[in-house]
């Protein structure tokens, strides 16, 4: 008989023979960990000191685009850099390399390689931005390294050189034929333009020098000075026109003179005759013979100057008319030869132009035929200035530390790895044997031993009673007890007991408010889980919501008999979320509940009872089992499949076309 004391707070005690007397260094994990650590770590130290040392040596070279021969390189020549580097990793200079190596080496096994051993062991890497290029070689030999490097850029400088030798005389020879050959255009396209000077009658490179376009020149230049006086000749024309209308006396320039002196004489003659009119009458005057004629000597006057007048007018006027008519005539003379001598000038300018296209031609291969010469000269005088060198920048020498492995560090690493495997180790073993504590025991009444019962009543649990009754004494609950996951353990849907609205109200209707509270939030959706850790936060009376975090969060909708009995509480549950001694009291009230309302079989009324009668309730109106756990949040997927023996034969229904409301929750008391 397995008996133990427990007392009315849970307290359980225990002999201190229970305690382990053995020392650490002699326990079951110690063991475990020391076994893997040793075999860990020899493990991956022989493997790290087993590993060869591995040495490098390196050289660099400068090396410039393979241009021709008389042509400055540039400064980084990228895709040249790219060439020598497949050059230098090439088969042909690795099989001189090895020749050279067996011809001078005393060592034997040289003799049994081959130009991809050599390859294998030779890097080349060229420098960023640069022209240089630097060559590597790793092995475990430190002495071989250096003379394989060297012996590889002397290959390659010796075919470098072979190669400018064959470049130099085939470049002369290219420049040579290229000079022969411009020569030869250079002297056709002579020999084309004077042809077509003669033929075209051009005289002289410059334009304006050709007959054609020098007379076209001079007629363009006789319109304009015949525009000019014709311009000249009408404004002469209107401006005697105007004086003539004004009464102005016009005439020819050597009669001017004549006509004054007329004039003068007959302002003479009336002042005279004005004076004498003053001081004698007109009958006096014709008495007397030497002033009678006075009056008659002006009226001639005045005929003689009117006619003088009237006659250098016509003169005057018919010279202007004249002067402009015949300035008409001759820019109408000129405009019509200028146009008749425009096309010839346009026939002129088409083979002018043509000319000058010869004549650029022939400018263009005489410059290319010079710099033909140019180039063919510095072939001839300057081609080792000129040529772009391979520069070795440093040779390879004997390496003193190898590059890898680095056994110190390694070493490290290992015995920290293997540390690491040795408590994972000791992790798993004991995550794999470790052995399931029985769940803590409710204490309802006071002070009491009991028996474990063979097949008595179990508590919310695996056996689906009401109370537990462990085989094995359970650790006493103190500060550092994590309270039991869950009161009803683990079960199947088929094992879980079923209980009807009828049976779920009356259960209800016998609780007091933390039990009708655990009942109504448990057939809305939440586990049991969810419950004990419900806050006043999650509760939203306004919005009749629930929100719930954790592994599954989602909203549920409070119905109204949910809402008023947490409005009991002050919109909050009555137990404290989060209470190691929070789940043992809910039990508790669901116990007595159980107990005091009479239902049949009350050991087999449980939290998981409860839970898998609201889910069976919604599977059963044909709710799609994929959206199941929107309302009920995570479920193990064979507790879920295990669910579809209740869907009903027929197509999923969606979430919104379910009743989320079970019956046991309208009208409760």
């Amino acid at each position: 008989m397995n008996n133990r004391i427990e007392s009315r707070f849970g307290g359980t005690f225990r002999s201190s023979s229970d305690a382990s007397d053995h020392p650490w260094y002699r326990s079951r994990r110690f063991s475990i960990f020391a076994v893997a650590f040793l075999i860990s770590a020899a493990i991956s130290l022989a493997y790290s000191y087993s590993r060869p040392v591995v040495y490098r040596s390196s050289a660099t070279i400068l090396t410039s685009a393979m241009t021709a021969i008389d042509r400055e390189s540039s400064d980084a020549d990228v895709q040249h850099v790219a060439i020598q580097r497949q050059i230098l990793l090439g088969h042909e200079l690795a099989a001189e390399t090895l020749a050279r190596l067996k011809a001078s080496a005393t060592d034997k096994s040289l003799l049994q390689w081959k130009p991809s051993d050599i390859q294998t062991l030779l890097t080349v890497e060229p420098v960023p931005e640069t022209n240089l290029v630097e060559i590597s070689a790793e092995g475990s030999n430190s002495r071989f390294l250096p003379l394989l490097i060297n012996t590889w850029i002397d290959v390659y400088l010796d075919a470098r050189a072979e190669e400018v030798k064959q470049l130099a005389g085939s470049t002369q020879r290219i420049v040579e034929d290229e000079v022969e050959g411009l020569a030869e255009k250079v002297a056709s396209a002579r020999i084309e333009l004077e042809k077509f000077r003669k033929n075209n009658d051009i005289s002289s490179t410059g334009r304006e020098e050709n007959e054609a376009l020098a007379r076209l020149k001079g007629l363009t230049e006789s319109l304009n000075k015949a525009n000019e006086d014709e311009i000249k000749a009408r404004a002469h024309l209107n401006a005697v026109k105007t004086s003539i209308s004004r009464g102005k006396a016009v005439v020819p320039e050597d009669e001017k003179a004549s006509l004054t002196d007329l004039e003068k004489r007959l302002q003479d003659m009336r002042e005279k005759l004005a004076e004498l009119d003053k001081k004698f009458t007109r009958d006096y005057l014709d008495l007397q013979p030497d002033l009678k004629s006075i009056p008659e000597q002006i009226k001639t006057l005045e005929t003689d100057v009117q006619h003088r007048r009237q006659h250098g007018q016509s003169l005057v006027l018919n010279d202007a008319e004249m002067s402009y008519a015949a300035a008409q005539q001759t820019t109408r003379e000129l405009r019509a030869q200028l146009d008749e001598h425009k096309q010839q000038a346009s026939a002129f300018t088409s083979k002018f132009t043509q000319h000058e296209a010869l004549k650029t031609d022939l400018e263009g291969l005489e410059k290319l035929y010079r710099d033909a010469q140019e180039r063919l000269v510095q072939v001839k005088t300057s081609r080792k200035e000129k040529y772009p060198q391979v520069t070795v920048i440093n040779r390879a020498y004997e390496p003193r530390d190898p590059v890898r492995p680095n056994y110190g560090q390694d070493a490290l690493i290992a015995i920290a790895g293997s540390l690491l495997f040795g408590l994972l180790t000791v992790w798993v073993v004991e995550y794999l044997t470790q052995k399931k504590e029985p769940p803590m025991p409710i204490a309802v009444f006071g002070v009491h031993g009991y028996q474990a019962p063979p097949s008595g009543v179990g508590a919310l649990g695996g056996g689906g009673g009401l109370i537990d009754q462990p085989q094995a004494a359970p650790p006493s609950l103190d500060a550092n007890t994590k309270p039991p996951q869950s009161l009803a353990g683990p079960q199947r849907p088929q094992q879980r007991r079923e209980l009807s609205s009828h049976q779920l109200r009356t259960l209800l209707n016998a609780s007091n408010l933390k039990g009708k509270q655990l009942i109504a939030l448990m057939l809305s959706g939440l586990s049991l889980d969810e419950v004990v850790w419900l806050t006043k936060h999650q509760i939203d009376l306004e919005a009749d919501m629930i929100h719930v975090g954790g592994k599954s969060p989602r909203s549920i909708l409070m119905c109204s008999t949910l809402k008023s009995l947490l409005m009991q509480s002050k919109g909050q549950a009555v137990w404290n979320p989060g209470d190691p001694e929070t789940r043992v009291d809910l039990s508790a009230a669901l116990v007595c509940a159980a107990v005091d309302s009479g239902l049949p079989d009350p050991q087999d009324i449980s939290a998981e009872a409860i839970r898998h009668s609201y889910i069976a309730y919604l599977v059963r109106q044909g709710l799609r089992l994929s959206e199941l756990e929107q309302v009920t949040g995570h479920l193990e997927p064979s507790v879920l499949s295990s669910y579809s023996a209740y869907s009903p034969p027929q197509e999923g229904r969606h979430l919104a076309e379910i009743e989320l409301l079970h019956p046991a929750l309208i009208n409760v008391a």
